[in-house]
């Protein structure tokens, strides 16, 4: 275990945008290898705590060992975003000044053939964030008909041959199960995609945010960190593609809304007040510095949302 297992993305903007109180308490949701969890300890006065949730166990192992030098200002829980609420409550934390999300996976679990997640060497077709629960991608694959499948590749994955991959898929098994990411990379070969790396990474993706249900929890997670924010408590997200920002932003839009009476009413009678405010109308991305030094930040936005 070291300091490669995940390089952190926008650490120091998501320190400066996150910490409004070095003395309160934090709430890292995805810590994969601690990276964003050292930077926000690091920052934080002695009275200051942190707690570092993720669904994988390794992340969760590596997170152990990493923070250990903080000793009793952190706690790392096991859990996912669905359990988000149960996960602070078992750190004894009523409330909360700050949580970030960094969403998506991380770069060991894409450079672990073992766990399924990347296309470029041959492994197990599992995918799944925690490999103790749930069916893997293979499993999935195995029992999905062809439409629903297309359905998955074209809505999760921004796919536009998705029926054409899905039909090649769904021949393939026919033959012989697919049962690794060489199967599946040699369906999707079949097709002959005019741009092969691109089309395999949104198939990829498609799959690994159905296996997880990656979009359902991202949901249950912002509303719930939502409800646990301080006044002045900051939201601090990072997503990688289109799917993930666009949810963040629809489900944090209607908490951005003050009075919504009619315009041609000249005083406000809803009494409706934002229980949120963006803290900068553009996402913040990585410098060209940054993504010399980590290419996957090439594609990071990160987002700040503060409770009023």
């Amino acid at each position: 275990m070291n300091g490669a297992y995940h390089v952190p993305v926008l650490a120091r903007e998501v320190v400066e945008g996150l910490v409004v109180d070095r003395d309160g308490v934090y709430l890292d949701a995805t810590a994969g290898g601690g990276g964003h969890s050292a930077a926000v300890l690091a920052a934080l006065g002695p009275t200051g705590r942190l707690i570092a949730a993720d669904r994988d166990p390794e992340a969760v192992a590596e997170t152990r060992q990493r923070l250990s030098p903080w000793g009793g200002q952190v706690t790392v829980i096991h859990g996912d975003f669905a359990a988000l609420r149960d996960t602070v409550a078992t750190a004894g934390v009523p409330a909360l000044n700050g949580v970030l999300f960094d969403l998506g996976v991380s770069s060991h679990q894409l450079d672990t053939p073992a766990r399924g997640f990347g296309f470029r060497e041959e492994g197990p077709l599992d995918m799944r964030m925690d490999p103790e629960t749930g069916e893997s991608a293979a499993t999935l694959l195995a029992r999905l008909a062809e439409a629903d499948l297309a359905r998955i590749l074209y809505d999760f994955g921004e796919e536009r041959q998705a029926r054409r991959i899905a039909r090649a898929v769904c021949r393939q098994r026919q033959e012989q199960p697919v049962a690794t990411t060489a199967d599946l990379r040699r369906a999707v070969e079949r097709t002959h995609p005019e741009r092969l790396t691109k089309t395999l990474a949104r198939v990829f993706q498609a799959l690994r945010i159905a296996v997880n249900g990656e979009l359902v929890q991202l949901e249950q997670g912002l509303r719930a960190a939502a409800s646990l924010l301080l006044p002045g408590g900051r939201l601090a997200v990072i997503a990688y593609h289109s799917l993930e920002d666009r949810l963040v932003k629809q489900t944090m839009g209607p908490l951005l809304l003050g009075c919504i009476c009619p315009p041609a009413l000249p005083v406000c009678a809803c009494g409706r007040e934002p229980a949120f405010r963006r803290v900068q109308v553009r996402a913040r991305r990585a410098d060209a510095a940054e993504i010399g030094a980590n290419r996957r930040s090439r594609s990071a936005s990160l987002r700040f949302y503060e409770r009023v």
